[in-house]
């Protein structure tokens, strides 16, 4: 689905800029990474990686928020950031394919039927780079 697509079926709406929901979103972000971290502390590797998925997504939000754009869909904040952020070399790709891969990962633990393996590693590697993603995010924010 295209940005365009995202506005057309209101998956994506422009709306007021609200700093002070974006500065909320950054926040809410660091929390949700905390507990990410106390989650793999205490060795709940499927519920460290949808919470550190939280985390990214809370922070993608905060720049939605800074330019006044309401999300109802993970996909087109990707699509928001991949046009707005990326292209401008504003946000590096790899950020946003992050925040891509994580969103897949956590809808294969939330929905999907088969049993997944979430490694140690796997935790270690989102939870570092959840930390740079919102770090990225407060430099523009």
């Amino acid at each position: 689905m295209s940005l365009e697509e995202c506005y057309r079926k209101r998956l994506l709406r422009k709306g007021r800029p609200d700093k002070l929901k974006a500065k909320k979103a950054i926040e809410i972000a660091e929390q949700k990474l905390n507990r990410a971290t106390e989650l793999f502390d205490r060795n709940f590797l499927e519920e460290a990686m949808v919470a550190s998925h939280t985390a990214m997504l809370q922070s993608a939000k905060a720049l939605l928020f800074k330019d006044g754009v309401f999300e109802r869909s993970h996909w087109c904040v990707i699509e928001y950031l991949r046009e707005n952020y990326v292209k401008k070399r504003l946000l590096e790709p790899s950020h946003v394919n992050w925040l891509d891969i994580y969103r897949q990962e956590r809808h294969r633990i939330m929905y999907g039927l088969e049993a997944l393996a979430v490694s140690n590693e796997d935790i270690k590697d989102a939870l570092d780079k959840t930390r740079k993603f919102i770090d990225a995010v407060k430099k523009l924010v």
